[in-house]
Formats: structure tokens, C-alpha cells, sequence
């Protein structure tokens, strides 16, 4: 069914009064970003036709997601995630030259305790432990001082501690300062392929849309220096089911790590290991921010 002038006319004058709507909006970046907004959402409801109960159905979701969202539970991150939005973001706000980014996911706390570089995070539960160790430098590989690393995962059983009460809430996170060559270590366990969560309406949405519920086994990290663009990314150890087939389109070239056997006889006796264990390194490039390059 074709659109008569009559309609297109109106719809070009409402989505031209909204967007100029906000031209006086303090700060210009502001005024650019809703004017787009409103600019693409409108030409999403004109080119799909949006009826009124298809639109109120997606304020009931809206309003679902908000209902289900906690400190620890973020439905709209999750329904960002499924859509690409996160990963599109991290696409065209990445900096030239530094690790790729991922995406940051539902369950990041920014209450994660800082432990010591060389921490072991296993506190006697079930997992294969691995040694996870690396470097944080700069695009020209020279090392950082005493950079952040934020890092969290999931337990054995697939779950975060959002997810499973039997979990300390700190389970498997923390932040570390790396030492004065960038180095940083630590004791963990290997991660697992997991469902994002279907409790709530996002996973009712991908029901619907039978689409893959899956995520990939990754650790997540955040890793930061002043003077330097924070990265928030994700390393996936190689040959994970369904690294092909991200439900959140989260994998990137370049964060693919291998997990090999390892019997180094010092890192076995202080963390009391019987080898040989799991060993990944991975080598973070941070880009430096405009104002700080040389």
C-alpha cells in the first residue's frame, strides 16, 4: 500500500519540527546526537508503518526491561547487546591503533575489590585453573606503569554471582595495578560458553525471534591509565563453542587467545598447582588520549 503525499508530507513536517526541537540544547554535541535520533527513528516508524499497538507493545518491553533492571542486572545493556548497538559503538568510538574493544555486558560491578598483582582468584572451587599473565603498553609497545585491570567472569557452572546466589558476590572479579613494567598476573579458572539471560524481556525477544542464545567463553576486562583511552574488551579462548556465533556480536579479530599447558615449576609452587596447568598471556595496547599525545 502506497503512502499518499498528503502523509508523507505531515511526517516530513513532524520529523522536521521534532529534530529542531532540540537545536537549542546547551551542549552541541547534545543537539546533533537527539536530532539524528529523532531523524532515524522516524524514518524507522515511516518505512515500517509502526501501528499504534506495535508501538505501545514496545513501551510495555521498555517499561519491562526498566522493571528487571538492578545495580547488578542492566536489561537494557543486554537488549543493547542483542541489537549490535554495544558492538557498533565499540566499532566507530575505537581509537586507531591500540586492542580491539568489546563489549562490556550486563554484569560489570564497579565495586570489585583491588586485590594484589598476582592474586589467585580460585578460592578452592570446582574449574581447570589457568595462569593468566601479560603486559599493558602503549601503541608503540613501550610498557605502562602501574595501569588498572578490572576483570570479571563467569564460575564453572556457566554462571556470574548476579546470577547464582551460592556465589560470594565477589567471585572471580577484582581490580589490579600492574607493576612499574605494565606486568600483571593472576590465578583463575577457564571460563564457559553461557546464555545470555532469558528471564526477562530480552529473552523473550530472542525467543521470538529464534535466534542463538549463546555466548562464546570469554574473560571481560577493563583497562585503564591516565593519559590513555579506557578499554573495555574481551578475550576468548580459541576454540570456543560458538565463537562463530556470538549472540551479542561480541568477538573481534585479535582477541582469540590460545590456552596451552603449562608446567613452570615456580608459578605451580606458589600458587600450589599440580602440573601441568592452563596458561594464557595477552598484550594490552592502550591509545594515548588527543590531549596527551606527544
Amino acid at each position: 500500500m502506497s503512502t499518499s503525499p498528503q502523509t508523507v508530507a505531515m511526517t516530513q513536517a513532524v520529523t522536521q519540527e521534532a529534530m529542531q526541537s532540540f537545536a537549542k540544547a546547551t551542549d552541541p554535541r547534545l543537539a546533533q546526537v537527539m536530532s539524528l535520533l529523532v531523524k532515524h527513528l522516524h524514518a524507522f516508524v515511516a518505512e515500517s508503518k509502526l501501528t499504534k499497538e506495535e508501538w505501545l507493545r514496545g513501551l510495555d518491553f521498555l517499561n519491562a526491561c526498566a522493571a528487571i533492571t538492578t545495580e547488578e542486572r542492566n536489561e537494557f545493556s543486554l537488549f543493547s547487546d542483542i541489537m549490535g548497538i554495544s558492538s557498533m559503538v565499540d566499532v566507530v568510538s575505537q581509537p586507531e591503533g591500540g586492542t580491539p574493544s568489546s563489549v562490556l555486558g550486563p554484569f560489570h560491578n564497579h565495586d570489585s575489590l583491588l586485590r594484589d598483582n598476582g592474586v589467585d582468584l580460585t578460592n578452592g572451587q570446582p574449574g581447570e585453573r589457568v595462569w593468566f599473565h601479560g603486559r599493558v603498553v602503549d601503541t608503540h609497545g613501550h610498557p605502562i606503569a602501574h595501569a588498572q585491570i578490572d576483570f570479571w567472569q563467569n564460575a564453572d557452572n556457566g554462571l556470574y554471582p548476579a546470577q547464582d546466589p551460592e556465589q560470594d558476590p565477589h567471585n572471580l572479579r577484582c581490580k589490579i595495578v600492574c607493576d612499574a613494567d605494565g606486568g600483571f598476573n593472576l590465578l583463575t579458572i577457564r571460563p564457559h560458553p553461557y546464555t545470555v539471560p532469558t528471564d526477562g524481556p530480552v529473552g523473550a525477544l530472542l525467543a521470538a525471534s529464534q535466534r542463538n542464545i549463546w555466548r562464546p567463553a570469554h574473560y571481560h576486562l577493563i583497562v585503564s591509565a591516565p593519559g590513555y583511552v579506557g578499554l573495555v574488551t574481551e578475550l576468548f579462548p580459541k576454540g570456543s563453542d560458538y565463537i562463530d556465533n556470538d549472540t551479542v556480536f561480541g568477538v573481534r579479530p585479535g582477541l582469540i587467545v590460545p590456552f596451552v599447558p603449562c608446567s613452570n615449576s615456580a608459578v605451580a609452587q606458589r600458587f600450589g598447582l599440580e602440573a601441568p596447568f592452563f596458561e594464557t598471556t595477552y598484550e594490552f595496547q592502550l591509545v594515548k588520549q588527543a590531549s596527551a599525545q606527544d
